[in-house]
């Protein structure tokens, strides 16, 4: 449900037949292997393009941990590594495509070596030489691009002594990739007459071992090290340097300097759909006690109490799931810290109705993550730690049965600062409700969408998908207040208009409400 985009630091297209040149500010990236009939000598172009590492680092750690590490994907030497729950894609935007007729593959490989970006454009009148071209990683009469000697699982290409270099990069891992996982697996995308000329190549495998990496979680000799330098974007060998006329497909894509809203992007995104239309009353005096659970007085912690004992169950769908409690200081009246999940969702505020040794009545609990219930109340007696819940109402919210459905957008200014977060959420309600008797207007009376629904994010100018609709990614949650969705407004250029779509599907009926749901990303 989360898309998070990252635009390239920098961005840079090296060319065979300029060897020294730079086109660190140029507007398109090359990927080609470019023959004339008047010209038969192959001129190869290939592409560089490098996210901010710290940037990678900010969305695993800060922006969506729970989502991509853990279970999901664990950034140790153990556990499973499917990660199926997030994905990182590089998409990079055609600008022309010429000689692209035979089935073709781009190769993308994480880049062996640091390079400088530069300030050069492609043939300029007085050639730039201060960045990476086909012959240097930093600048002309620097460092060259190695042709032999190699770090670990890289490699080079070049063909005769006149196309010495052209990069290089990391292909292979074998048996020691990072938690058993062959990083440098080749990410390819195929390209035809009629296909789309689009880059869009999953690269997530590479994104765990710039992350291991830099983070020092590849602990194992066996295990390579691999410093985030970017990707190398090329055609594969077998279109590279071919001197045949029907052979000679070339693709530009839109740089990071490009004046248009198609620079490349790292795509990052993961699932953290949720669906409930409704929270349970807990019973009344719902008493855990027993042998298993801990005396309160004198220890200053107090070990994890599992799911045992005298737990008397909760009604579905609300279960006791997790109980963790600590001392915080010592004698009558100190406070206490509790970790209470149930199915998920977690209780946040409660207090001491009863005297124990070592509390008393009054006491403030202090309980982490967010609020479940409106009142709740934990309680203490001598000895054993028990715990209550006093009965709360049972809030409920219908799923929508009708195709004829009106849809709102909620939570939407209209304008949104790039760097800002927003969740917006869905008015829901039929069109012809039915007549019934009630307390209040039907036109007030929220529904939820469906499990399975989605939403879409268009360029309002272009018509074109920015964030298209996925099953996965860009399911639509909900809670007891509604269906929602989150949208990290980063990912958008500034200063346009955007418009959001929605798809569901009731009763096997397929609809996409296009309605007047705009708003605009503002620079800030």
């Amino acid at each position: 449900m989360a898309v998070y985009k990252i635009f390239p630091e920098k961005d840079a297209s090296i060319y065979s037949a300029y060897p020294a040149m730079n086109t660190g500010l140029d507007a398109i990236l090359d990927v080609n292997n470019q023959v004339t009939q008047s010209n038969p000598v192959a001129r190869v172009a290939r592409s560089l393009i490098k996210f901010s590492n710290s940037e990678i680092n900010n969305v695993i750690n800060t922006v969506a941990p729970s989502y991509i590490t853990g279970s999901n994907w664990r950034g140790t030497t153990s556990g499973s590594q499917a990660g199926g729950n997030w994905a990182a894609e590089l998409k990079a935007y055609v600008a022309k495509a010429n000689g692209v007729i035979i089935d073709s593959k781009i190769e993308v490989y994480p880049v062996s070596g640091s390079w400088y970006n530069g300030s050069g454009q492609y043939l300029d009148n007085q050639q730039i030489t201060n960045g990476a071209s086909w012959d240097y990683r930093l600048f002309s009469g620097s460092t060259k691009w190695l042709t032999g000697g190699w770090a670990t699982g890289a490699t080079g290409s070049y063909s005769g002594s006149d196309n010495a270099g052209g990069g290089n990069w990391y292909w292979t891992a074998g048996a020691n990739g990072f938690n058993g996982i062959n990083a440098f697996t080749q990410y390819t995308q195929s390209f035809g007459l009629r296909s789309a000329k689009d880059l869009g190549v999953d690269v997530t495998n590479y994104i765990k071992i710039w992350y291991s990496s830099s983070n020092n979680l590849i602990a194992a000799s066996s295990q390579t090290n691999i410093a985030n330098e970017g990707f190398m974007v090329k055609w594969e060998n077998d279109r590279e340097f071919v001197t045949n006329f029907a052979e000679s497909p070339q693709l530009a894509f839109y740089a990071i300097d490009t004046n248009t809203i198609y620079p490349p992007v790292l795509e990052i995104k993961w699932r953290d759909f949720s669906y409930a239309t409704t929270i349970g009353a807990l019973k009344t005096n719902t008493w855990l006690s027993g042998s298993g659970y801990p005396s309160v007085p004198g220890d200053s912690t107090w070990p994890t109490i599992n799911n045992t004992g005298g737990l008397e169950p909760f009604p579905s769908p609300i279960t006791f799931s997790n109980f963790t409690a600590s001392r915080v200081g010592t004698g009558s009246g100190d406070n206490v810290h509790i970790d209470l999940t149930m199915n998920g969702h977690n209780i946040t505020r409660a207090r001491v109705t009863q005297g124990g040794e070592g509390y008393k009545a009054g006491d403030k609990i202090r309980i982490t993550s967010q609020s479940l219930l409106d009142e709740q109340v934990i309680g203490f007696v001598s000895g054993d730690l028990d715990f209550v819940i006093r009965q709360n109402q049972i809030d409920n919210l219908d799923v929508i049965n009708t195709p004829d459905m009106y849809v709102a957008l909620d939570d939407n200014p209209g304008v949104f600062y790039s760097e800002s977060i927003n969740k917006f959420r869905l008015n829901v309600r039929p069109d012809f409700p039915s007549r019934t008797f009630l307390t209040s207007s039907l036109d007030t009376q929220n529904h939820a969408l469906p499990s399975a629904s989605y939403y879409a994010i268009k360029d309002l100018d272009t018509n074109e998908f920015i964030v298209d609709f996925d099953t996965k990614y860009t399911q639509i949650s909900c809670d007891v207040t509604g269906s929602h969705f989150t949208v990290y407004m980063n990912g958008l250029e500034p200063e346009r208009y955007y418009q959001i779509l929605v798809q569901t599907n009731v009763n096997g009926n397929t609809i996409i409400k296009d309605e007047n749901y705009y708003f605009k990303v503002v620079n800030g």
